[in-house]
């Protein structure tokens, strides 16, 4: 029985990976949304929140698990790499930090937590972008600008915004659906009357 559940949990976070990259598709490919900044990183990033949906349902283990694997694929999506060792800042763990949502395991029962916990994983993957730019990229920085606040502020800033705002919006409208289908496979309990309130406090 306990092997079949951890059978479900894998297929449940391959299939959630997989829409990840469903998603990375449709902003990489679909005008209006295909926004991009010139090294990389998408304004309208909604590819988090399947592995952030994972993270809360499944915990950080098969989170971060989806985030790395996401990440993996993601780069192919981009065509490469602009340096290797942005393998691990834009990717490895930019994405990875994002199954940290499994620490926060009531954000699958409640908006406000659901929230909390996007903003975040997402404020990580943004430090994970940023530092690594400041440091990787710091030659792209414009002349007489710092190359630190160039990539904190004028760089990873807006993109990271508008991604975290979006994927909240979308989470927020699923959540309820997503919740059930979790109950459904066994993943996590139905809430009772009396832990509503509890969360609602």
């Amino acid at each position: 029985m306990k092997h079949h559940q951890e059978l479900k949990k894998v297929a449940f976070t391959a299939t959630f990976t997989a829409l990840a990259v469903v998603f990375a598709l449709i902003t990489k490919y679909v005008p209006g949304l295909n926004l991009q900044m010139p090294q990389e990183g998408t304004v309208f990033g909604f590819s988090m929140l399947p592995i952030i949906l994972v993270g809360l349902i499944l915990g950080p283990k098969y989170g971060i698990l989806s985030g790395i694997v996401y990440g993996l694929v993601n780069v192919l999506i981009d065509g490469g790499l602009y340096a290797w060792q942005s393998l691990f800042s834009d990717y490895i763990i930019a994405f990875g930090v994002l199954g940290l949502a499994g620490f926060f395991r009531k954000g699958i029962y409640h908006w406000i937590r659901f929230l909390l916990a996007t903003i975040s994983v997402g404020f990580l993957r943004y430090l994970s972008h940023a530092i690594g730019g400041a440091i990787i990229f710091a030659e792209y920085a414009p002349e007489g600008i710092n190359p630190w606040f160039y990539s904190f502020v004028m760089y990873n800033a807006p993109y990271m915004a508008t991604s975290i705002a979006v994927t909240a919006i979308l989470g927020v409208l699923v959540l309820p659906k997503v919740r059930e289908l979790a109950i459904e496979f066994g993943f996590i309990k139905p809430i009772k009357t009396s832990e509503e309130k509890t969360l609602d406090d």
